[in-house]
């Protein structure tokens, strides 16, 4: 087992070592695009996405709807479980 360990460890080592070499080659692609003329590509924006960079949009919310759909589902899978005798302990 500490040997599965140790090799998920190495190859997740290696994996974030690759992304960070892609990502510094997409960001040097970028910069050579807007020295030509300044073009915004989707590839950039995506890769800006996958590499945790913050959202910018609007937040969404539920609706009142929603949270009573949402409650009323609770409410059965919680009834649902007493009748079964199930704990959660």
């Amino acid at each position: 087992m500490p040997d599965t360990k140790r090799l998920l460890e190495l190859a997740l080592n290696g994996l974030n070592a690759e992304r960070i070499k892609i990502n510094q080659e997409i960001a040097d692609l970028e910069s050579q695009v807007r020295r030509l003329g300044g073009v915004k590509l989707r590839t950039v924006v995506v890769a800006k996405r996958l590499s945790g960079a913050k959202r910018t949009g609007k937040k969404s919310h539920m609706t009142a709807a929603g949270r009573k759909a949402l409650s009323e589902a609770a409410k059965r899978r919680w009834v649902a479980s007493k009748k079964a005798g199930k704990s959660t302990l």
